[in-house]
């Protein structure tokens, strides 16, 4: 099950999402994500560093 959740959802998420966005255009929520692709990259820079400063306290 684990394996499924690991490997088969974003395979399955990334080949639905594919073939919508060829049939209907990219949707307008998706151009928004590219127009401000640099503060979202920030955001999970900051986010992924916070969790893993978390973690290593919580670990102590």
């Amino acid at each position: 099950m684990e394996l499924f959740i690991a490997l088969g959802l974003p395979i399955v998420l990334l080949v639905g999402l594919t073939l919508l966005f060829m049939r209907d255009g990219i949707p307008i929520w998706v151009q928004q994500f590219n127009r401000n692709s640099s503060n979202l990259w920030n955001f999970g820079i900051v986010a992924m560093g916070t969790m893993t400063v978390i973690i290593y306290l919580a670990r102590r």
